[in-house]
């Protein structure tokens, strides 16, 4: 699978592809639904360019008359929509190269899916094309759609006529453009385009989010990925988008753990693909969905009304019970729900208000409504006006039928006169999910009346992660990206507990004293010398979790104790392991009190380097109360992961607690950061916090093996 676009047809001469003038369709038959539904969507789109069929009969079809070889076109056309088997294929690629076709759709299965002589049949095709200049999409898709110019080449019926509008989609699967593109022109969302890629043989998903990132008819790029084939470059595109102001909204389909990596420390089974995933689209402004309809909601309303300022959310309804609905979700949602400034509520009361209406927030303008209309509008322009709300919710609806406008249009016509009056967004929703119809769409045309997300429960959500994006991009454009701090580790291997200590205390991480005893006398020795009470753990390259194999003794208060302990120690883990090489006890001071942290890098096989920060020490995998962030990180990503974690209020001062000096501790992850982007794993399981002390008890790191 191609990574990027083949370097001789370039981004320029993907764009030529998705916006051609001119269409060839190559297999051209009655009998196919596929050439059906490429010629109807064609015509049906309005497409502007001129279309030609190529059927190796010369037979009419469609309605249209057709031409029996490619040679026999009487112009080479922009793109060629290529419908025949695999195994004709080859042919076609020489025919349309000797033709001078430079742009190619392929729909054609059982080639790089199909095993290896699909594989390799794809490769052949892929070295054709780069030979000779050509760009193929596909195979294995269904085609694309580019709204705004009319051209629907899609192998699959699609809903016309097209909704254009600002959103643009990618997808890694066929089917689900389909369905995408359904879904959307029955919420009212409409589409700059939507690339099905298929295989990815030279165009890969990656390719059409950069394009559509770059391109000024797409406001937001919604993204369905099964795998992201070069993540450095996705980065990279991603950091262009938050620089242009364009949201992408991802659904990711695959949150269960399918990496190879068997990681020996507990890091390794706490970051996990999926959340190294999600740890990237946070860092970098992308905003992660859970289902295909937060997909389309989020992206319709991102669309439609940008990214609003903030979390603080007025709600101005006539119902009680919506304002019960709206408090329950707007908080789920990440919304704040501020309480109305004394100056609105005088201005709310004015406006007829009866007194025995509870003025707060979701307000409620009561059934008395119904007697004044005007109430509801007022109330809305005082919510508008009041500088504690970066947008204000109402509920609003779309009109069906012609019968439906005398229930719409007052309402709406209002919306129209406050979204002009003021500048705080005023976003109107729908209580429960409804088609948006034809008529509807239409009547929203006509009167500019804005997009009304299709409930509460998703378009609530969707208004939360639209805050989330504008603080998020706010961020990233006010501070540089992190750089890589390289450290020089020479060697290869896992290191003891003590060649480990030794280097992190080098790089600035704070390590409990501690010596290796050989000999049980040795062992008595050096605790006397450090002082009881004391620790004492086995030395060895092959146990990671020494407790599980009886290789941790604690509490050692006297020398007799400490021989006694070696041996158990050295007797256990044998039993236990019998081919562990073992390396002697590691003896340390015991240390009691402060609160334990984990922290650790695992080197992700797809984005690298991955930093988790959690609680726990023993009970780490139990609490799995982690934040995980790709490296490099920067000082304000820390104290952000920290500042992520359920047991946070621990560090700040919890009950009377001393507070955590988190300045020192976010240098100390800082260090460890440092140090594990250069190295395979590394993992310090504890690291024990209190007010005047952060040290490390305990370490399990792997250098790399040298490159080159």
């Amino acid at each position: 699978m191609s990574d990027h676009i083949a370097p001789d047809a370039g981004p320029a001469s993907l764009a030529s592809l998705l916006n051609p003038r001119s269409v060839a369709v190559i297999g051209a038959s009655e009998r196919s639904v596929w050439s059906r539904s490429v010629v109807q969507n064609l015509g049906g789109a309005g497409f502007p360019g001129s279309l030609h069929l190529v059927n190796r009969r010369g037979e009419t079809c469609h309605g249209l008359p057709s031409v029996r070889s490619v040679a026999e076109l009487d112009l080479v056309p922009d793109l060629a929509v290529v419908l025949t088997g695999s195994s004709a294929l080859e042919g076609v690629l020489e025919e349309t190269r000797a033709k001078g076709i430079r742009h190619l759709l392929v729909f054609a299965a059982g080639l790089g899916e199909a095993g290896a002589e699909g594989v390799a049949l794809q490769e052949r095709l892929v070295a054709s094309a780069r030979a000779n200049g050509q760009l193929i999409l596909g195979p294995n898709n269904l085609g694309f759609v580019n709204a705004h110019e009319r051209v629907v080449a899609f192998g699959q019926p699609i809903p016309l006529p097209l909704l254009p509008g600002g959103v643009g989609i990618v997808s890694q699967s066929g089917a689900l453009g389909i369905y995408v593109l359904k879904y959307m022109v029955s919420r009212g969302i409409g589409a700059s385009m939507c690339v099905t890629v298929g295989n990815e043989a030279m165009i890969s998903g990656t390719d059409v989010l950069e394009h559509l990132v770059e391109d000024p008819g797409t406001r937001v790029v919604a993204l369905y990925l099964e795998q992201v084939g070069d993540p450095e470059r996705f980065l990279r595109i991603a950091r262009r988008a938050t620089e242009l102001g364009k949201p992408i909204v991802l659904y990711k389909a695959g949150r269960t753990e399918v990496s190879a990596r068997v990681a020996a420390a507990h890091t390794g089974s706490l970051v996990g693909d999926d959340r190294v995933v999600s740890a990237v689209c946070a860092q970098y402004g992308v905003i992660r969905v859970d289902t295909i309809e937060d997909l389309v909601t989020t992206a319709g309303l991102l669309d439609s009304y940008g990214g609003v300022p903030g979390p603080r959310t007025g709600f101005v309804m006539a119902s009680g019970a919506m304002c019960a609905v709206l408090a329950d979700r707007a908080e789920q949602a990440g919304l704040e729900l501020p309480v109305p400034s004394p100056e609105t509520v005088a201005g709310i009361r004015a406006a007829n208000l009866p007194a025995h209406a509870a003025i707060d927030n979701p307000l409620d303008v009561t059934g008395h409504v119904m007697d004044d209309p005007q109430i509801l509008p007022a109330a809305i322009a005082q919510f508008l006006d009041d500088p504690r709300y970066d947008s204000v919710v109402v509920l609003g609806d779309v009109p069906a039928a012609e019968s439906d406008l005398p229930r719409v249009e007052w309402l709406s016509r209002s919306i129209l006169r406050l979204r002009t009056e003021h500048t705080t967004p005023l976003v109107p929703m729908r209580f429960l999910p409804a088609d948006t119809t034809p008529f509807g769409r239409q009547w929203q045309e006509e009167t500019g009346h804005p997009h009304v997300p299709d409930s509460f429960e998703r378009g609530l959500a969707a208004l939360g992660r639209s805050a989330w994006w504008a603080r998020r991009r706010a961020e990233l454009l006010g501070c540089e990206d992190p750089q890589p701090v390289p450290v020089a580790l020479p060697g290869a291997g896992e290191l003891s507990e003590v060649e480990a200590a030794a280097l992190l205390r080098a790089h600035g991480v704070p390590y409990v004293p501690s010596e290796v005893a050989g000999s049980a006398e040795e062992a008595a020795r050096i605790a006397d010398r450090l002082g009881f009470p004391v620790a004492m753990k086995v030395v060895s390259p092959d146990i990671a979790h020494k407790t599980e194999v009886g290789g941790v003794l604690l509490g050692i208060g006297d020398e007799a104790r400490a021989k006694e302990a070696y041996t158990e120690i050295v007797e256990s883990v044998g039993k236990a392991l019998p081919d562990a090489r073992v390396q002697g006890v590691v003896v340390s001071p015991m240390r009691s009190g402060g609160t334990e942290l984990v922290v650790g890098v695992v080197r992700d096989p797809q984005w690298g380097p991955v930093l988790a920060v959690g609680f726990g020490g023993v009970l780490v995998e139990m609490l799995r109360d982690t934040a995980v962030r790709l490296l490099p990180v920067g000082a304000d990503d820390i104290r952000g992961m920290l500042a992520e974690l359920r047991g946070y209020e621990l560090l700040t001062g919890f009950r009377g607690r001393p507070a955590v000096d988190l300045d020192a501790l976010v240098d100390v992850i800082a260090a460890v950061a440092r140090i594990g982007s250069e190295v395979d794993e590394v993992e310090v399981n504890p690291l024990v916090v209190d007010a005047d002390r952060i040290e490390a008890l305990d370490v399990l790191l792997t250098l790399r093996a040298p490159t080159g």
